[in-house]
């Protein structure tokens, strides 16, 4: 089935008959609906106002997160060792409490802080209003059961409601407390305790806030209640400090995240809700009376039907003016798509407008572009791998080299020089043992043994212009590289490096690291070095595919070269992998060889 047909039969299904069977279905139970859409409802306003609360109250431990590592907080507690009351040491504490006074101007609910040194000095802060309430001992606090659960807390804060312990609290007026160990931010040591008192009026206002202001509906009662069933708030000021299980028997406090039921509460069928305010247990709880709902029955079937006719209408535009535009753009992008498997990769999509339609037109064409690219890369890619295998090949035996040597070898011949033509014939021996290895890899060793031999050669040749070492730790003797690595690197160390100097004074040092996933060769020299254009011409014939065309010549001139050489192991190990050049102009050259760790077992 074709795509328009296919989305069709799923408008129908799963939007026509849905749309209208939800409307049968909310005419025969609008009742039950009705009590779940209010249960949604007050779901919606409890979470709108347990956010609130919430949101106050992690305002008002972020308040007190500042003030336990401010200044007046930490100087007051180190400062209090007190033992007399003498004129400065009452100085002192009246200082303090000045000091305190800019915490409570910090939030309008601020109206009591008070500080207990661990040695018992009280200092004290609180707004000249009617709502302040005094303080207990220090000893009275220690023999409290909270002070215990302040300690174990260890700094983190612990909030005490309206009426709950209230020989600790007080009662009139009702004031939200919070209890925490200070700490000192240096050493972590307890200093004291912070009681901060907060008044009730921001968190009422929040409750009457949602109350139903229609003076034809009955208004929502919001109440804070504990675990233990005591109302802190009530948004009515009518059940504070009593319990609600007086009202109720069905214990809305007893929940674990949101509960909606329909229940009696002072004797009037009632839909109760309650929600976890996630602070000491407090459970949120409203209670709207069930008359109050039915009254709008019959208003919410009829809005149920006018929904249905209006979702049913907005559907069907949606069907034609969207859902039809966008199954056409992927039927064209489809139909593109198969001239792009036939190999017709010039095809391009074009669309209009601004929406994810156009994005998939245009990532069609540059997916397209992309893939042409990269065919080209691959074809420019395998050019240069036969490149480079050609010039490998041409670089196995330099046809001057192997003269030189002979001629070098028949000089020692003429004078009588025996254990030096065998150490020359060995050298010979062992450079086209390794030059015609029959696979592309070798152990390092065999690398290590072949440019050696290379060395000494060249040694030989020179009379001694040149020095080298070579310092190869030996775990790094069984990796495997690729053959006609190193003897390149130091060809062009002795070709173009000594130039001018007298023997004895070149240096080649060939360092071997290993590291955790790679090899790492080193191939320094103390030449000439290379100017910045010599560099950057390098750079440019690594990064491009053109290049000398006469093999024969670059072969001759300057074997792989370091160009080849680069190009090999980037296109064998990975462009993570190569040759890095580093030289200045009478400072020597550094060429790095970077390859991954492979055992050559198989060699």
């Amino acid at each position: 089935m074709n795509l328009r047909p296919k989305l069709m039969l799923a408008f129908i299904c799963l939007i026509v008959i849905p749309m209208i069977g939800l409307g049968i279905f909310s005419f025969l139970n609008s009742e039950t609906l009705l009590e779940k859409k209010y249960s949604e409802q007050t779901e919606i306003s409890l979470r709108a106002v347990g956010g609130n609360i919430r949101y106050f109250f992690r305002e008002l431990d972020q308040l007190s997160d500042g003030n336990l590592t401010s200044s007046e907080v930490q100087d007051t507690l180190k400062y209090s060792t007190y033992t007399s009351n003498d004129a400065s040491t009452l100085i002192a504490i009246n200082q303090a409490e000045k000091e305190m006074k800019r915490i409570l101007f910090q939030h309008p609910a601020v109206s009591f802080v008070v500080l207990y040194a661990k040695d018992g000095t009280m200092f004290r802060s609180y707004r000249n209003d009617p709502t302040t309430f005094k303080p207990i001992s220090f000893d009275m606090l220690k023999a409290h059961s909270t002070y215990d659960q302040v300690l174990k807390l260890g700094g983190r804060p612990l909030w005490i409601g309206p009426y709950e312990q209230r020989e600790l609290t007080g009662v009139d007026p009702p004031l939200f407390t919070q209890m925490r160990v200070v700490k000192d931010i240096e050493t972590f040591n307890d200093l004291g305790v912070m009681i901060t008192q907060y008044k009730t009026e921001e968190v009422s206002a929040m409750l009457k806030a949602f109350q139903n202001p229609q003076a034809d509906a009955a208004e929502t009662r919001y109440l804070i209640v504990n675990k233990s069933g005591l109302i802190m708030l009530d948004s009515k000021s009518e059940f504070d400090g009593r319990n609600i299980n007086e009202q109720t028997d069905s214990l809305p406090q007893q929940t674990s995240n949101y509960n909606s039921s329909r229940v009696k509460f002072e004797g009037v069928d009632s839909l109760v809700s309650s929600y976890q305010l996630d602070r000491n247990e407090w459970i949120l709880v409203s209670v709207k009376p069930w008359n109050s709902l039915t009254n709008e029955n019959v208003r919410f079937v009829q809005w149920i039907g006018m929904i249905t006719v209006l979702g049913l209408l907005s559907a069907v535009l949606f069907n034609i003016f969207f859902v039809n535009r966008v199954a056409k753009s992927i039927i064209k992008v489809v139909r593109k798509m198969r001239l792009v498997e036939q190999g017709l990769l010039d095809i391009r999509v074009t669309a209009q407008g601004k929406d994810e339609t156009v994005l998939l037109a245009n990532s069609f064409n540059s997916m397209v572009e992309r893939i042409g690219n990269l065919l080209s890369e691959v074809r420019r890619e395998q050019a240069r791998k036969q490149h480079a295998e050609m010039m490998l090949m041409q670089a196995q035996i330099k046809p001057h080299f192997l003269f030189n040597t002979l001629e070098s070898i028949n000089a020692l011949a003429a004078q009588n020089e025996g254990a030096k033509i065998m150490l020359m014939v060995r050298r010979l021996s062992n450079l086209l043992r390794t030059s015609m290895h029959h696979t592309e890899e070798i152990r390092l060793n065999q690398e290590i043994e072949h440019v050696r031999s290379y060395l000494e050669i060249q040694k030989y040749r020179f009379e001694e212009l040149f020095s080298y070492e070579l310092n190869v730790p030996a775990e790094a003797l069984d990796f495997s590289i690729l053959k006609l690595t190193l003897q390149p690197l130091v060809e062009n160390s002795i070709q173009h490096g000594f130039d001018g100097y007298e023997d004895g004074q070149g240096k080649i040092v060939i360092d071997v690291l290993t590291e955790p996933y790679q090899i790492v060769i080193l191939v320094r020299d103390n030449g000439l070095g290379m100017s910045a254009n010599v560099l950057k011409k390098l750079a440019a014939e690594q990064g491009s595919s053109n290049g000398p065309t006469n093999a024969v010549e670059v072969g001759e001139r300057r074997g792989l070269g370091l160009r080849n050489v680069a190009d090999r192991l980037r296109i064998h190990y990975g462009p993570a992998f190569g040759l890095w050049v580093c030289s200045q102009e009478g400072s020597g050259t550094v060429i790095r060889c970077v390859i991954p760790k492979s055992r050559g077992d198989q060699l």
